[in-house]
């Protein structure tokens, strides 16, 4: 997803770049444009509001805690499930039984098991981060909250959602806002690459193709520069334990073929386009799983290069 962070990209030009504010997320515009993202019980409510043209439309963040209040109100998990057809198949942590999970030992620790279930969807639909999350039960990784969405049948908000949701709301899209404009402004050679990214996107299998192997070739004629992106990779990765720890986690998720793709790719052996396919696929599927492990990575990034630069080792 490529929500535009409080930033109207199209208006990038040698005047700078025009900050919006919270009422440039409007319904309509979450609707048309991100609808895939939304709850089905949002994207119902949304479409009926719009189709009412005498109603006043609320902000979406205004919505999200209207329709959800009965869960933030309710005392126990039969209680949410008579309110919320869609929460129906939800199990109690309790019907786990003695599974020996790192989650259920973490849990533990800080509640009682019969409390979980309820008091998690609360505050997963509040909404907030599984990153936050993990931290909040003390998990090590978020590899156990995927293991307990899985198990208790809890299907999460998207992170793109979540992004909808903020930004929606004054304050916190003014704060989205600040931090972005920070880093335009401390890194515009990475946001120039960022926005070529962007467009590259929506253009034909063809022409990717055609850039990819340019860029092959450009660092062919240009190993200094070939190794300077190779050592902020290193670097970045090497700041990344996290990541690096969802990753396996995710990897060891796969069917045997994908691993034995990944193996092939690992100890450089020639791929066939279609194990290229199923590699870069590998990639696109984790980044879109984990888009909080995605903008994490991008900051350790500019935070390499900007170590690097401080210690004149890349211009």
């Amino acid at each position: 997803m490529r929500i535009q962070n409080s930033i109207q990209f199209s208006n990038y030009n040698n005047q700078g770049i025009t900050f919006s504010s919270a009422s440039d997320i409007t319904l309509e515009y979450v609707y048309t444009k991100h609808s895939k993202y939304l709850p089905l019980r949002i994207s119902e409510k949304i479409k009926s509001i719009l189709s009412d043209k005498s109603k006043e439309i609320p902000k979406l963040y205004e919505l999200h805690n209207d329709l959800y209040s009965g869960l933030f109100n309710a005392t126990s998990l039969e209680e949410v499930k008579k309110l919320y057809p869609e929460f129906r198949g939800i199990r109690e942590l309790t019907s786990l039984g003695d599974n020996r999970s790192k989650a259920l030992k973490a849990i533990k620790k800080i509640m009682s098991p019969e409390n979980f279930t309820l008091n998690y969807l609360k505050k997963l639909y509040t909404p907030t981060s599984q990153d936050n999350l993990v931290r909040e039960y003390g998990f090590t990784n978020r590899s156990l909250l995927s293991w307990l969405n899985k198990k208790l049948n809890i299907e999460k908000l998207s992170g793109s959602y979540i992004k909808l949701f903020k930004m929606s709301h004054e304050d916190e899209n003014n704060r989205i806002s600040e931090l972005s404009r920070q880093a335009i402004y401390s890194n515009p050679e990475a946001q120039k690459r960022r926005l070529a990214k962007a467009a590259e996107t929506h253009r034909t299998s063809e022409y990717r193709a055609k850039k990819k192997q340019e860029m092959i070739d450009f660092y062919k004629r240009n190993p200094e520069l070939a190794k300077r992106t190779g050592l902020i990779s290193k670097m970045t990765w090497d700041k990344c334990p996290e990541i690096k720890d969802a990753l396996h986690n995710y990897t060891r998720s796969l069917s045997p073929y994908v691993k034995k793709v990944l193996s092939k790719k690992m100890s450089g052996e020639h791929l066939t386009q279609e194990e290229k396919r199923v590699t870069c696929g590998y990639y696109r599927n984790f980044w879109e799983q984990n888009p909080e492990l995605r903008s994490l990575y991008k900051e350790r990034r500019i935070q390499v290069i900007e170590e690097l630069k401080k210690e004149n080792i890349i211009k």
